[in-house]
């Protein structure tokens, strides 16, 4: 699922930022950006995050500004001779084309091994600020997650339950679906048979023989079943995948319904629980 989560520890000498931001994927994919004074920890960080996040395309972002008032021992350097050879060519080039040289200093600056900074390798101290910003921007990030499957499960409830109230409606609908299947084959028997006498107890073998045929009784019990089912998981430790092969056995009864009824109102009803179906499906793919 999506996260955000950011962090800002101060003291004296540091200001250490750091966000966390997740995508959506089936597997961790980490991405962190340490200072290059930390880069040798960066094992170390990725390690504490694969303990803390099962998986998503997750960007780490850590900033680290020291105070004016404490350089410790990081170095700047200029190297002037350098940034001299530079000038006499620059100026030589600007008037051989005859052209100003008015950012000619800034240009200098710009060129490369003018100007080095070279930063020291960070201490203990410095690494457990940052190891508890990024503790303190996790702790934001798993918030914003655990809100977003609140809203998630509560849609998936939303829609399951929809799905059951149009099952209801198929209940309903088994009363005048069986009458009309009966009054189809009478009408049948009587267009192709006008003068033939009906013999009623044959009648009636054929009646029941297609009502067993197209009954969908089993049907409605096992996605009544399913519907239990994928309530009970959501309500526990949801496991993205059960959810998703529990929606797939879902799918199946209600195709299987449909094919059978051959009734206009159980076929609307089953239509609707199709749509509710995809729903559920396509918001599964966020929580494999």
């Amino acid at each position: 699922m999506t996260g955000f989560g950011t962090a800002e520890i101060e003291t004296n000498n540091l200001t250490v930022k750091t966000e966390i931001k997740s995508l959506n994927n089936k597997f961790l994919e980490l991405n962190v950006r340490l200072p290059r004074a930390f880069k040798d920890r960066d094992i170390e960080l990725r390690q504490l995050l694969n303990l803390k996040i099962g998986r998503g395309s997750v960007s780490v972002n850590i900033n680290v500004e020291k105070k004016q008032s404490n350089n410790g021992g990081d170095t700047l350097t200029i190297n002037e001779a350098l940034a001299l050879s530079y000038s006499e060519k620059l100026k030589g080039l600007a008037s051989t084309l005859k052209i100003d040289n008015v950012n000619l200093f800034n240009t200098i600056l710009t060129m490369p091994d003018v100007v080095k900074y070279e930063e020291t390798d960070g201490d203990d101290t410095d690494w457990h600020m940052i190891k508890e910003s990024v503790e303190k921007a996790f702790l934001k990030f798993d918030e914003f997650r655990i809100q977003e499957g609140n809203v998630v499960a509560q849609y998936l409830k939303d829609c399951v339950e929809q799905i059951a109230h149009y099952l209801q409606q198929v209940e309903k609908e088994e009363g005048p679906r069986k009458e009309s299947v009966k009054g189809k084959l009478l009408q049948a028997l009587k267009d192709n048979k006008e003068e033939a006498s009906i013999d009623q107890n044959r009648f009636e073998q054929e009646i029941i023989y297609y009502l067993e045929k197209y009954d969908i009784a089993e049907e409605k019990s096992r996605l009544s079943n399913h519907i239990n089912y994928f309530t009970e998981t959501l309500a526990q430790d949801a496991n993205g995948k059960k959810l998703s092969f529990i929606s797939q056995e879902m799918g199946r009864e209600i195709n299987t319904m449909g094919s059978k009824a051959y009734y206009f109102p159980i076929q609307q009803a089953v239509v609707c629980m199709k749509e509710e179906l995809e729903k559920i499906k396509e918001q599964l793919l966020n929580i494999l």
